[in-house]
């Protein structure tokens, strides 16, 4: 990882409209090669982003953003938070400083962007973070069935086949020694997941977390889960009670993969300790292919069936023929909604 460079000197010459002077934080900073493309983002349109002098959420207020806002990013930092910072200049004001990763969502590369003053466009899938879906008016067989076979159940351990999620906010923290690639990269599957449902939210935190995540070798998992079924790259476990999970458990291996494998397993293990807990040979492109592929993004059927599990009709406890009636019954109130 680079540290100081041009970003550091950059920052110790910006004064800010509201008089601040930046005192940046020494370490750990990583320099971008070229300046990426980006635009701030919410869960609501009507919140200020804050900007700060520094990695942060204890450093000095520098400005405020707005969702939509297009911004350069410059550089970023590992916060003590857990969370990634972006060091990013305003494309209207010049206006630089610090912001949570989780708010920023950075173009793919060659992606073109459009900017106004008055306006922010993006190309379609441009962005890192996807927009919520339009909610899905019909269940297709195909989805039903499939949903079915993923969600009713768990991989290991005795369980009855009924529905099993959690009921309230989602608190991550972060063991062992993830690669800033890792962080991203769980940073972005949170963004994605807290776009698709609701009544839920997930959050990195430093303290009461219902949710650890060990980044550690695959020999040392039964270490830190004893219910750990070798070999596995990747594992979880949760603990529940009257069918709602309480906490996870997540393993994964920082030796004998790839970063691609990885961040495959991030998006993998963290999607099933959901409740989505079982594997599938039907399809190759999701992410509960049985087989060893590593796809690092969900396919559009992986997106269904994790708005499906978290639908307020589809409840904890619920058997297959409830799960099954009441797919049945919301298709039918669809139906009568939208006749054509």
């Amino acid at each position: 990882m680079l540290k100081i460079g041009r970003l550091v000197s950059v920052v110790l010459g910006t004064l800010f409209p509201l008089g601040v002077m930046v005192t940046p934080i020494l370490s750990d900073i990583a320099v971008a090669q070229s300046a990426r493309s980006a635009m701030l983002t919410t869960r609501s349109p009507n919140s200020r982003i804050k900007v700060r002098s520094a990695p942060t959420v204890e450093a000095q207020l520098v400005s405020y953003g707005w969702t939509g806002d297009a911004v350069k990013v410059l550089g970023e930092a590992q916060g003590q938070d857990g969370y990634i910072w972006y060091y990013v200049r305003f494309d209207t004001s010049g206006i630089e400083g610090w912001i949570r990763g989780d708010l920023v969502s950075i173009a793919v590369s060659g992606s073109p962007l459009t900017t106004s003053s008055s306006n922010f466009s993006q190309s379609p899938a441009s962005f890192t973070s996807n927009p919520a879906p339009k909610a899905v008016s019909t269940y297709q067989s195909e989805v039903i069935n499939y949903f079915l076979e993923i969600a009713m159940g768990s991989e290991y351990g005795e369980s009855t086949s009924v529905i099993r999620k959690w009921s309230g906010p989602i608190r991550i923290k972060i063991y062992g020694s993830p690669t800033l690639e890792d962080r991203r990269t769980l940073e972005t599957v949170i963004r994605e997941v807290n776009n698709l449902i609701s009544g839920v939210y997930l959050e990195l935190t430093d303290s009461n977390a219902n949710v650890q995540i060990y980044f550690v070798p695959e020999s040392q998992f039964r270490r830190y889960e004893p219910n750990y079924q070798p070999v596995n790259y990747g594992f979880f476990w949760t603990s529940i009670q009257g069918n709602v999970i309480q906490k996870a458990r997540i393993m994964i291996t920082t030796t004998g993969v790839t970063q691609k494998e990885r961040s495959h397993l991030i998006r993998e293990e963290l999607t099933q300790a959901l409740g989505l807990m079982k594997d599938s040979y039907r399809y190759r492109d999701s992410i509960f292919y049985q087989g060893w592929t590593d796809p690092t993004e969900y396919s559009a059927i992986d997106r269904t069936l994790i708005q499906m599990l978290y639908h307020p009709e589809i409840r904890p406890g619920l058997n297959k023929a409830q799960v099954l009636k009441t797919l049945m019954e919301l298709n039918q109130t669809a139906s009568k909604n939208n006749p054509l």
